[in-house]
């Protein structure tokens, strides 16, 4: 089998007034694979924190500050995004009043593309 490296991109965007601190379950993983970037993104209010969790497990060791209208991105370090099949991925505002925010993960899968279909 041929196997090769593809990366997807999950993404969650939220609104509020402002958006409120909470973790959303995005994604389960198929396969193993690893997160090998998180952006974060802000509109409107002063700031916004973001993280992303692998079961209960910070990604990254600490919480990104968002850019306003650009993203800002971080990586993990060591081991932190590696994901087993079956875990979970959940994606986190932890503090802000920002009114949008967009939080991006990017995720490396190494798998044949018959594993995913």
């Amino acid at each position: 089998m041929a196997y090769q490296r593809r990366i997807i991109t999950q993404t969650l965007r939220l609104t509020g007034s402002p958006v409120a601190a909470a973790t959303h379950v995005v994604w389960r993983a198929p396969v193993a694979c690893k997160i090998v970037k998180v952006h974060g993104l802000r509109s409107g209010g002063a700031a916004a924190a973001v993280n992303a969790k692998v079961g209960a497990v910070d990604v990254l060791a600490a919480d990104l500050a968002c850019g306003n209208g650009t993203f800002t991105s971080g990586t993990p370090t060591a081991v932190a995004g590696d994901m087993d099949a079956g875990e979970v991925l959940s994606l986190e505002v932890a503090s802000g009043d920002a009114t949008t925010v967009i939080i991006q993960a990017d995720i490396a899968i190494d798998a044949d593309a018959y594993d995913l279909a």
